[in-house]
């Protein structure tokens, strides 16, 4: 099946759509509450048109919002669950704070904590501020001081101040009335992070990330800081965020830096620890749902995966440069594919490191396409040759030169042949009868929990709740086929009378249908004496319960003669704080009458 063959084209419409954007502000969002998810994109403008927020319903542009500035990040979050539901809010990012728009209107910014100065930098503003040093030669000096600083560390006022010419700094400085003490650290990445539950429409929380190397997670119904920690022990800043789990149980932020490195942030870590690291920078990251594997694409045109712990699984050389990576989940066929986006218009689908598919689109146009239920990705119908990387990843095995060890066992074992085999054949002989002995046994006993034969491979199994002296026996029966049913069973309790009572010894089993499973509680009471013996609630652990504190349940199946399974239950003992008043004082008579 070739590529045209699995999609279907959706026209664009007769004007022209250019949009000049970055993945991270494109997001898809049930904008108005009316199913129909609509496509919004950040666009950063082009010529003398400014930043605007663009809103797509399919291939039409139905609405835009000028922005104050060029967003950093676009995203879509519930901050309740109401009922009727709340509009979703959409939080823009830009460079030190976010603006929350519902009903796109504005109705909440949100800024970072402002920090203190670095000390050093602290010391250079302080002479700067004296009018003594207002001379270009001094100022020469002291921006030469702000040059020996980190530039992570460097305030964005110190970062102008750099950026301007002679004549401005002095200026700058003539009007500059107060010391600065505080920055305000800028935005790097943002991401959104569920509550409580994984539910589509369920509440989220705002996660930020600090050009400071901070991770910020905000409530959104107050906007508040609920944690705050750091991406790693060492100061790196993070451009990509991916989250997984849920806050109020387990999370894992997944943070890609910009220092070559990939780090893990998890639920009440002060700090997250750093995973592994790429030898160029990387371009895009995601995880993958099924094993939280961790793919990367990098600027020297590679796709690698990494474990969830970090350990590089494999790597591919990619055609040409890598812009954009996302996931593609296939719901109907259970896969969830890697779309990688290159530089020459190419978009490549991946399931693992084979290539599924290949699509070409047009930069800066929108272009929707509709996969087919019929389509298929398999190894046979994609028809995509192996890429030349899949051809060397595919060397013949190192086999090590015969040694000398190798050599004298080899003469060893042509000269004793004969009594080599027939070790082996007593040996061989040894196990089948070992095997045919503990099969013999488990037949006897007539307690496999798994059977199949004429009928299809059914599982039984039985846990026990309850603290006595009545107990809820559960039964499950599952239906291990994929393609067939099973009819005509039914379930029998074999217990010692004198110890246990079945409210219903004999249950009939409806019809199973392949892949499903049914439960059928039961009670078991256990029967007391008159005069009880303390040492009946100690027996599971003396071993003097034997056969009697044992219930075996039997599968049945209608025209065999035999159990087609069974299970065999020990029954715990009953707490001696269940029993009636009057059955606690026939344990002591028993004592008294010892």
């Amino acid at each position: 099946m070739n590529s045209m063959a699995r999609w279907l084209d959706v026209e664009v419409g007769t004007d022209d759509i250019v949009l000049n954007t970055l993945p991270s502000d494109v997001t898809l969002v049930d904008l108005h509450n009316d199913n129909e998810i609509k496509l919004l994109v950040g666009d950063l403008g082009k010529g003398e048109e400014g930043p605007k927020l663009k809103v797509f319903k399919g291939a039409m542009q139905v609405s835009d919002m000028v922005l104050p500035d060029l967003p950093l990040g676009v995203v879509g979050f519930y901050t309740n669950e109401t009922v009727p539901r709340s509009q979703p809010v959409i939080g823009i990012a830009f460079s030190s704070c976010i603006h929350m728009y519902r009903n796109m209107k504005i109705f909440y910014k949100y800024y970072l904590p402002t920090v203190e100065f670095n000390t050093c930098e602290m010391e250079v503003w302080k002479q700067l501020m004296d009018p003594l040093n207002h001379n270009t030669e001094v100022i020469a000096a002291l921006t030469e001081s702000f040059k020996s600083i980190p530039e992570k560390v460097l305030s964005t006022q110190s970062r102008n101040f750099l950026a301007m010419s002679e004549d401005q700094q002095l200026e700058y400085l003539e009007h500059l009335t107060e010391l600065p003490s505080r920055k305000v650290p800028e935005i790097a990445c943002i991401a959104t992070l569920k509550m409580q539950s994984v539910d589509r429409y369920s509440v989220s929380c705002l996660v930020v990330g600090s050009e400071d190397g901070e991770v910020i997670v905000l409530e959104t119904q107050t906007f508040t800081q609920i944690a705050q920690a750091k991406v790693c022990t060492v100061k790196k800043t993070p451009c990509y965020m991916v989250t997984t789990g849920l806050f109020n149980v387990d999370y894992r932020i997944t943070i890609a830096t910009r220092e070559k490195s990939v780090c893990v942030l998890k639920r009440e870590w002060p700090e997250g620890r750093l995973l592994f690291s790429t030898d160029e920078h990387i371009i895009a990251m995601e995880v993958m749902t099924a094993d939280n594997s961790i793919m990367v694409i990098c600027t020297d045109h590679t796709m690698a995966c990494y474990s969830k712990k970090g350990k590089k699984q494999w790597s591919m050389n990619l055609e040409h440069r890598p812009v954009a990576m996302t996931l593609v989940p296939v719901v109907h066929l259970g896969v969830t594919l890697t779309a990688v986006a290159l530089a020459s218009g190419h978009v490549h689908l991946y399931d693992g490191k084979a290539r599924r598919d290949t699509l070409f689109v047009r930069g800066g146009n929108l272009m929707l396409k509709i996969l087919k239920r019929t389509a298929d990705f398999n190894a046979h119908s994609a028809g995509v040759e192996a890429t030349a990387s899949a051809a060397i990843a595919q060397k013949p095995w190192l086999i090590p030169k015969k040694s000398k060890l190798f050599l004298e066992q080899s003469l060893r074992e042509r000269e004793n042949a004969g009594m080599m085999h027939e070790v082996f054949q007593l040996e061989l002989n040894r196990l089948r009868l070992l095997a045919a002995k503990t099969l013999l046994e488990a037949h006897m006993k007539c307690d496999n929990s798994i059977g199949s034969g004429a009928m299809e491979p059914v599982r039984l199994t039985a846990e026990v709740e309850g603290l006595g002296p009545v107990f809820r026996v559960g039964l499950i029966i599952e239906n291990t086929s994929s393609d067939k049913a099973v009819i005509g069973l039914s379930i029998l309790f074999h217990v010692h009378t004198s110890n246990y009572k079945v409210s219903h010894p004999y249950i009939k089993v409806p019809l199973i249908s392949p892949g499903s499973k049914l439960k059928f509680p039961t009670k078991v009471e256990e029967v007391f004496e008159e005069n009880i013996n303390p040492d009946v609630f100690f027996r599971t652990v003396t071993g003097q319960g034997g056969e009697a504190a044992l219930v075996k349940v039997l599968l049945l199946k209608h025209g065999r003669s035999a159990p087609v399974l069974a299970a065999t239950v020990q029954m715990p003992p009953t707490d001696p704080m269940m029993l009636p008043y009057e059955k606690l004082q026939s344990t002591q008579n028993f004592e008294h009458n010892t």
